[in-house]
């Protein structure tokens, strides 16, 4: 009896112990994805909308039953020039977040897709940007030395998320084939490409629905 006693006691320790770790891993890991989930909205930010010099404070904004978020983008003289939405649709097999850049006027600036889980190869394929430099010119470029006061320039946008840029709210609309007017799918994966674009058009609708109303022509720039 005395032995499973002290048995009990010492498997109820290691639980203990056990469930502690796990909530310090747990805590340090969520602090983590947070830091880099806002590593990645600031610098997101600033690619797709590089003629704002500052971004208001996270504000929300419903679209349908779910909240999406909002940040007014100021110009150096502080006059509001746009704005930035962020929302989460269901992709093919995941969540997809996005980030869309619009001016006043709901012209589309840029968007950004801050995550996804897509599959590799499919519908992973809209984060995919094609290669610029040849492995020896990669190489090469490891062991070159590069002036400290040498910024290095933002990373390209994928062709998929670039062909947003410029577009309107009647042209969010998903083909097959290559066109000015509407967005190009990615080959095999159009569920997550309309997924995309569902985010974006639903973001804009919603904004201008709730939030703030397009310029007429008499007030636009």
């Amino acid at each position: 009896m005395k032995q499973i006693l002290r048995y009990g006691l010492i498997l109820l320790c290691f639980s203990g112990l056990a469930g502690v770790s796990l909530h310090g891993v747990n805590v340090l890991t969520r602090e983590r994805i947070a830091a880099a989930q806002q590593r990645a909205l600031t610098e997101g930010q600033r690619q797709i909308f590089p003629a704002a010099a500052r971004f208001g404070e996270q504000k929300t904004f419903p679209v349908g039953n779910k909240t999406a978020q909002y940040f007014e983008a100021f110009d150096t003289n502080g006059v509001c020039i746009g704005y930035e939405l962020l929302h989460t649709v269901q992709g093919y097999q995941s969540p997809i977040t996005v980030l869309t850049a619009i001016d006043r006027r709901g012209i589309i600036a840029g968007i950004k897709i801050l995550s996804q889980a897509e599959t590799p190869g499919l519908g992973a394929e809209v984060e995919a940007v094609p290669a610029s430099r040849t492995l020896w010119q990669a190489l090469a470029g490891l062991v070159r030395r590069v002036p400290a006061q040498v910024r290095p320039a933002a990373p390209p946008l994928p062709p998929f998320q670039a062909q947003f840029a410029g577009k309107s709210l009647t042209q969010l609309r998903v083909v097959k084939q290559p066109t000015r007017d509407a967005i190009e799918a990615i080959a095999g994966a159009t569920i997550t490409s309309e997924a995309v674009t569902k985010a974006v058009r639903d973001a804009i609708s919603n904004f201008f629905l709730h939030v703030a109303h397009p310029p007429t022509s008499e007030q636009s720039p």
